[in-house]
């Protein structure tokens, strides 16, 4: 029996098909939540509690709701595996378990789950969406700052760096000046030998 090396797992296809599980079963439980929180939210505000919605928290949870099926569908794409005409995996998607901005978009859609729950039970809840803004500043302010500080500094300590750029190649044309005489003066003296 022979085996062609064409046929033999490597260790990035085996990689990528485990990355194409592991954000299969993610999305099967993400698709389970995000219909059993919406449909509760549905039945409960809008049919068991008909008489208390208000147009605020209807346009807010429409809002909501929104932003968060947009993030669900761009997960949905990001993570798409691709495979050639022959059914090989060209490429698994992207990790729906790395960092960085897709478990921002994860976030979010887990902060809206919480809101639209517990706004079932306290119109208050609907501040739970300035986490948001507060995570943001605190992850990305020190960031800002020191882009801003840097754009702003640049005016005023430029004429300095300039000055000081001066200055500092005048000190070198002296520094300079005094290594060349040393070599000049160590190439002149007499050497013994024996």
């Amino acid at each position: 029996m022979s085996v062609s090396a064409g046929s033999l797992p490597s260790p990035a296809n085996q990689s990528a098909k485990r990355i194409t599980q592991e954000n299969a079963a993610r999305l099967a439980v993400l698709d389970k939540a995000y219909l059993a929180v919406n449909i509760v939210y549905i039945l409960v505000r809008f049919i068991l509690q008909y008489r208390s919605i208000n147009w605020t928290e209807t346009i807010l949870y429409l809002f909501t709701v929104a932003i968060e099926s947009f993030l669900y569908v761009n997960l949905y794409k990001m993570s798409r595996p691709r495979y050639d005409p022959g059914g090989i995996l060209i490429s698994s998607g992207t990790d729906l378990s790395q960092p960085g901005l897709v478990s921002y978009m994860f976030d979010y859609i887990y902060v809206s789950w919480l809101v639209h729950l517990l706004s079932l039970l306290t119109k208050w809840a609907w501040a739970l969406y300035l986490a948001i803004p507060v995570y943001l500043a605190y992850t990305f302010g020190p960031y800002v700052l020191q882009f801003i500080r840097s754009q702003t500094g640049a005016g005023a300590a430029g004429s300095g760096q300039q000055a000081a750029a001066a200055a500092g190649t005048v000190g070198d044309a002296e520094k300079d000046k005094k290594r060349q005489e040393k070599k000049e003066r160590k190439q002149q003296r007499v050497k013994y030998s024996r």
